[in-house]
């Protein structure tokens, strides 16, 4: 109760040195060379004046003029604008972040109106507003069906039209399933997020741009085609090509890419652009919509200081343009963490702080815990947020509440533990947020929109035709995966084993029984004549079943999240996709098995005729078409890679086996299962073709055909090519279902 009471006091202080400062001057004044500002424990004084205003200045103070938020001491002021300094022990003020020079306010005021004519058509205005938004999941293997972990816990929070919100916290606060929850990937257990004072729709599905953490793109496309095919499929379908390509470049220049715009992106094992440039060609992606509302999951992870810097400071002029920017941050350094407009502290799940980012250490320090040495304010709140109280002055009432006699108090260390020091930060907000009220806290502005939202939500629900979406996908399937069907690895593994079959088969003679015998030596062919030249057909059916399937099983594993992600915005539709990548692999597969049977078939001495050539070619097609197929459905299923191919292992021998080839009686319950083999059905092919009979020989001799195999026909009846065919659409289908089941959310 002293606690909550001192608690009260504090803050009411806080209030008072703003109202002060304010009263001096509505506005809050820019720090010129001279001036200084002196921090003590419980307040702050101003000691010179001035007038200057940047545009931005003027920019937030129209729209935060009708809002009385608590945070009135810097109302109007980006906090660009302000001189950040953190406390020394002795008393003075350390500066951490000077004041912005004229030039560099200038540009950003030049970039800013450049911003806004980037759009095609003006960017509807958003203000985002969450209040006690609650998320939680439940834990497996507790022994309670009923026990949930708490994620969020009653986060209040509000962002206008140019404005940038950081959610801060340590790695586990609830950062990224906050930001999801406002992008409405997923729903929200208890609470209201509200746009424009509206609740999600689909509409603004259109509206929202949501860039993740981990950098998403096709690694051997260049910068410049990824965002052309993205400008392509997702712009409306009012713009002409021409403008949807003009609005690619118009990006690619605004982002700094034109240096990069025709280097490939690159990946974990393809060397491409750099960090930065790949984030920024994320951030593209989404600009390419103009959304009113971007969201980014901590774009400056895994960068240096100046190049995260240069990433706010165009996610900024992004906000100056009439956008709302949210976006999570980690640890940032003072000059980024000076380019925030608002700031929402996070730790547990939970809310330490809300409001202005220039306030959050006075905020702190009237609460009576300050930093005792030198130290960057983002460095000193992320400290906070972990419970870590080192070097930082303890509040006398957390100092008083847990007394060393207390079970509590870390004895070992002499420290506070770090869930005394969460719980007391979380108390002393909640204290606060009921003094001023959530209503002052969070009263968005008014903005008429909702007209214009329900306008777009039927025009803008596929960007591009579905014959548009399968040419465009067409061309993009050919340019990255050329490279993986014609990689050194492929083909150097599909000329070895045409060499080493030509070698072990060389010239031998098809027409002699000394010829057969050395060209077939398995049980199944013993069933039916005693020699016979067929193992090296078999040899090929089985190669062209195994090789395509079990490259196919790893398409849709690697290509998930990128699916999903493309998916979840409205790129495209699915079945455009499915088909496009059928479609564009057909030329891709029909490539090396035409060189393997050019060397086969000189080298092995197979029927040398033009027409057992290219019905040769037309089967072992068909094979890797239904091997494809078979292997896109497995991998479809499981969307796991070990899992798929364990599978695939089973199926393609369990085949083999039971299709007579090392066996020559099959027990009845397990005959039919080479009817659902297609690499029974290509090896019967091969035979027909190499040792078939000729219809008009036939019909001239008015004899049936004979075959010098027992009990295997070698006539025409087409049964083989249908079957084939039908199982090829089958798996396709399958293929097509399993991908309709899969999450689009979970891209996380």
């Amino acid at each position: 109760m002293e606690g909550k009471q001192y608690s009260e006091c504090q803050i009411q202080n806080f209030e008072d040195s703003k109202l002060a400062v304010t009263e001096k001057d509505p506005i809050m004044r820019i720090k010129q060379p001279g001036d200084e500002i002196q921090e003590g424990m419980h307040g702050c004084e101003e000691k010179t004046t001035s007038d200057t205003k940047s545009w931005s200045t003027g920019f937030l103070m129209n729209m935060e003029s009708t809002v009385a938020e608590i945070d009135c001491v810097s109302i109007g002021v980006s906090s660009n604008d302000i001189d950040l300094s953190v406390l020394h022990p002795d008393g003075s003020s350390l500066p951490i972040m000077g004041k912005s020079s004229l030039s560099e306010a200038d540009d950003e005021e030049s970039e800013s109106h450049t911003w806004k004519k980037l759009g095609f058509e003006p960017t509807l205005p958003i203000c985002l507003k969450f209040e006690d938004v609650t998320y939680k999941v439940t834990v497996k293997g507790e022994k309670t069906p009923d026990a949930n972990k708490y994620i969020l816990h009653e986060i209040t929070g509000l962002v206008h039209p140019g404005e940038v919100l950081a959610l801060m916290g340590p790695s586990g606060g609830g950062k990224t399933t906050l930001l999801n929850l406002l992008s409405g990937r997923i729903k929200l257990d208890s609470g209201t997020i509200t746009y424009n004072n509206q609740p999600y729709s689909k509409s603004l599905k259109w509206r929202i741009g949501f860039v993740l953490q981990d950098d998403v793109a096709f690694p051997h496309l260049t910068v410049k085609e990824t965002l052309t095919y993205a400008a392509l499929l997702r712009l409306p379908n009012t713009l002409t090509m021409q403008q949807k390509k003009e609005r690619a470049t118009c990006v690619i220049s605004e982002l700094g890419l034109e240096r990069c715009q025709n280097t490939v992106v690159g990946g974990t094992f393809l060397r491409g652009i750099s960090g930065g440039e790949r984030k920024r060609v994320c951030i593209a992606n989404e600009i390419l919509l103009n959304p009113s509302l971007l969201l980014l999951d901590e774009p400056t992870s895994g960068l240096d200081s100046t190049t995260a810097l240069q990433i706010v400071k165009m996610l900024r002029n992004i906000a100056r343009s009439g956008k709302t920017v949210v976006t999570t941050i980690h640890q940032p350094s003072s000059r980024l963490f000076s380019k925030f407009d608002k700031l929402i502290l996070l730790g547990k799940g939970s809310s330490l702080y809300f409001g202005k980012a220039s306030d959050a250490m006075l905020y702190f320090s009237s609460m009576g815990c300050s930093p005792l040495i030198a130290m960057n304010p983002a460095e000193f709140l992320t400290d906070l947020a972990n419970g870590n109280i080192k070097d930082k002055s303890v509040p006398s009432d957390l100092e008083d509440k847990f007394f060393p006699r207390n079970n509590s108090l870390d004895m070992k260390h002499g420290e506070l533990s770090q869930v005394d020091v969460h719980e007391y930060l979380v108390e002393a907000y909640a204290v606060k947020e009921a003094k001023l009220g959530k209503t002052k806290l969070i009263k968005p502005l008014l903005i008429d929109a909702e007209p214009r939202m329900k306008a777009r939500s039927s025009t803008m629900e596929w960007g591009a035709t579905w014959w548009d979406q399968l040419s465009i996908l067409f061309r993009r399937g050919l340019k990255e995966r050329r490279h993986e069907y014609f990689s050194c690895i492929r083909i150097t593994q599909v000329f070895s084993t045409a060499i080493v079959m030509g070698l072990l088969w060389w010239r031998s003679d098809a027409s002699s029984p000394k010829g057969l015998q050395d060209q077939a030596t398995i049980c199944y062919m013993c069933f039916y004549l005693q020699s016979l030249q067929a193992g090296l057909l078999f040899f090929i059916s089985v190669f062209w079943a195994f090789f395509p399937m079990f490259t196919a099983i790893f398409t849709f594993p690697q290509e998930r999240v990128m699916l999903a992600k493309e998916r979840s915005v409205g790129m495209y539709r699915l079945s455009a996709y499915l088909l496009a990548r059928m479609i564009s692999d057909l030329p891709l597969d029909l490539i090396l098995p035409l060189v393997f049977l050019v060397i086969v078939y000189l080298m092995a001495g197979l029927k040398s005729t033009f027409t057992a050539f290219s019905l040769t070619m037309l089967t072992v097609f068909l094979s890797v078409v239904a091997a494809q197929g078979l292997g896109l459905t497995i991998g479809a299923a499981f969307m796991d890679v070990k899992k798929a191919s364990t599978l695939a292992s089973v199926i393609i021998m369990t085949s083999m086996l039971s299709g007579g080839f090392f066996i020559q009686k099959v027990p009845v319950f397990m005959s039919w299962v080479r009817y659902i083999s297609f690499t029974y059905h290509t090896y019967r092919l091969l035979l027909k073709i190499h040792y078939g009979c000729s219809t008009s020989l036939d019909a001239e001799s008015g004899s049936s055909c004979k075959s010098p195999f027992k009990g295997l026909r070698l006539d025409w009846d087409g049964m083989e090519v249908g079957t084939m065919v039908a199982m090829t659409v089958g798996y396709q289908i399958l293929a097509y279902a399993f991908l309709r089941r899969m999450k689009l959310m979970t891209i996380n």
